[in-house]
C-alpha cells in the first residue's frame, strides 16, 4: 500500500536538505512510483505548500514547542512543518488524525522525537482559536517591514528587503500573495503542424476549458490539462508547453525566416523551438548551453515538433568566442539568474541568500557583453531574466549602455504574476547601430 506521507516526507528532506531541485525531484519520483492523477496532485499541493510557507509555519512552531527550535532535529522539524501545514492550510476538521498519521510517521524515521512531536501538536490543536489565528495571519507581533515580509511569505531576509528596495510594501505583498497561487498552464500550437482552428477543435474534443491568449501566435490559456505530456496532441508536436512571459520574450525579438539566431542559454529549449516555427523552420539557430544533458531535451523537443534548423553546442556563455564576432542578425541574451519571478515554480528559491548569487551578476554582465559582439550592424539583442528588481534587470542594462555606445535601447519591460499572469520576468530589447 503506498503511503502518501513517506513520499512527501522524502522529497521534502530531499529538497530541504540536500539541496535538491523540487520539480525535478517530484517528476523522478512519480516516474518511479505508480501513482494516479489524483495522488499526485495531492503530494505535489503538499510539497510544494510546505516548501512555500517554511518561515511562517517554523514561527508557529515556535510558539507551541518547549525546546529551542534549534534544538530540534531536522527530521522532527520536518514532519512538524508538513502537519502545520495540513491543519493550517487544507481546512482539515479531523485535526486529531493529523495529528495520529504525522506521529506515527516521526515514529518511523526519529523514534527519539515522537514524545515531543506529539505534544507540539496537541497543544497546537487543542484551540480551535489558535488555528484559526493562523489561518487568517491574525498575527501581530512583528513590527519591521522586512521581518513582517519574510515571516508572512516565507522567503530569506535578503530576498524581503531586496524586493523592499524595489517596491513598495503594499506591491510587494500583493506580488508575494501572487507567488502562492499555481501558475496557469500555456500551451503554443506549432505553426509548422497545425493553425488556430484545429488547435480549438482538438481542444474541444478534449472537453478542456481554454482562453485564446493569442490568435496569431496560437497562445492558449488552459484551465485543466490533466498529464499533459502523454496527450496525442503533444506526442504528435501539435503543441508546446511554456510560460506566457517566456513566449513575449520570442516576440520581443521577433525571428524572421532565413535570419541565423543565437540564442546564448538556450537550455532547456522552449524559446530555441518557438524560435524556429517563428521562422518557418527556415534559416539557422545556433542553441549554446553549459549543460549537455539540458541540451539533450531541446534535441528531442526539435524531433517532436519537425524542427531542423537549430543546431545545439555545449558552450560556457562567460568565455568569447572569436568565431561568431558579428555573425548573427538576432541574439536572445536569457541569463542566469537569481529566479524571484519564478517562486511559485521553484519555491526553494524562496530561501536563497545573498552568498547565493553574489556572483551572477558579474556573469550576466559578461554574457551580455559577449552576446553584443556576436552580432551583426542593425542587429536586435533581447536580454531577459526570470527575476525581479533593478539589481539583475534594468541596472545591468543601463551599465551596458553606458558602456557601448553603439547600443540603443528600445524597450524594457517588467511582467508581474498579479498583474500579467505570468512568471516574473525582464525583457529588454536592444539594436546595435554600428560594429564595435
Amino acid at each position: 500500500m503506498i503511503n502518501a506521507r513517506r513520499i512527501i516526507y522524502k522529497i521534502l528532506y530531499d529538497v530541504k536538505y540536500d539541496k535538491k531541485y523540487s520539480n525535478i525531484t517530484i517528476n523522478e519520483t512519480f516516474k518511479n512510483i505508480d501513482l494516479d492523477y489524483e495522488m499526485r496532485g495531492f503530494i505535489t499541493y503538499i510539497v510544494y505548500g510546505v516548501l512555500s510557507n517554511i518561515n511562517y509555519l517554523d514561527y508557529f512552531i515556535k510558539q507551541y514547542s518547549d525546546i529551542a527550535f534549534s534544538k530540534i532535529s531536522k527530521k522532527a522539524k520536518l514532519i512538524l512543518e508538513m502537519a502545520f501545514f495540513e491543519i493550517i492550510f487544507m481546512n482539515s476538521s479531523v485535526n486529531y488524525a493529523s495529528v495520529n498519521e504525522n506521529v506515527k510517521l516521526v515514529k518511523k524515521y526519529d523514534n527519539r522525537a515522537k514524545s515531543f512531536v506529539n505534544a507540539v501538536l496537541r497543544k497546537f490543536t487543542s484551540d480551535e482559536n489558535n488555528i484559526n489565528i493562523a489561518k487568517n495571519y491574525e498575527f501581530s507581533d512583528i513590527k519591521e517591514d522586512v521581518k513582517y515580509i519574510l515571516t508572512r511569505y516565507s522567503v530569506s531576509e535578503y530576498i524581503a528587503q531586496r524586493l523592499l528596495d524595489n517596491y513598495k510594501i503594499e506591491f510587494t505583498q500583493e506580488l508575494l500573495r501572487s507567488m502562492a497561487d499555481t501558475p496557469d498552464i500555456f500551451i503554443r500550437g506549432n505553426r509548422l503542424k497545425t493553425d488556430i482552428y484545429d488547435l480549438k477543435t482538438n481542444l474541444q474534443k478534449l472537453g478542456n476549458k481554454f482562453d485564446i491568449i493569442d490568435e496569431e501566435n496560437m497562445i492558449v490559456s488552459l484551465k485543466n490539462f490533466k498529464d499533459i505530456s502523454k496527450n496525442d496532441m503533444y506526442k504528435k508536436g501539435l503543441f508546446s508547453v511554456q510560460d506566457y512571459a517566456s513566449m513575449k520574450t520570442v516576440l520581443v525579438l521577433s525571428p524572421k525566416s532565413y535570419e541565423d539566431v543565437l540564442d546564448i542559454c538556450a537550455a532547456p529549449g522552449g524559446k530555441s523551438v518557438f524560435m524556429a516555427e517563428l521562422m518557418e523552420n527556415k534559416g539557422s539557430i545556433t542553441s549554446l548551453d553549459i549543460s549537455s544533458k539540458k541540451l539533450k531535451l531541446l534535441e528531442e523537443q526539435t524531433k517532436r515538433l519537425g524542427i531542423d534548423i537549430i543546431k545545439t553546442y555545449v558552450n560556457d556563455a562567460t568565455i568569447y568566442k572569436s568565431e561568431y564576432k558579428n555573425k548573427f542578425d538576432k541574439v536572445l541574451c536569457d541569463v542566469p539568474c537569481s529566479g524571484i519571478g519564478i517562486l511559485r515554480r521553484k519555491p526553494e528559491i524562496r530561501y536563497k541568500k545573498f552568498e547565493d548569487i553574489q556572483n551572477i551578476i558579474d556573469v550576466q554582465k559578461q554574457i551580455l557583453k559577449n552576446a553584443s559582439l556576436y552580432l551583426k550592424k542593425d542587429g536586435i539583442l533581447v536580454y531577459s531574466t526570470c527575476t525581479l528588481g533593478k539589481e539583475e534587470n534594468s541596472d545591468v542594462i543601463s551599465e551596458f549602455l553606458d558602456k557601448n555606445g553603439n547600443f540603443e535601447l528600445l524597450s524594457q519591460n517588467e511582467y508581474y504574476p498579479h498583474i500579467d499572469s505570468t512568471d516574473g520576468f525582464f525583457i529588454c530589447k536592444m539594436r546595435k547601430n554600428g560594429n564595435d
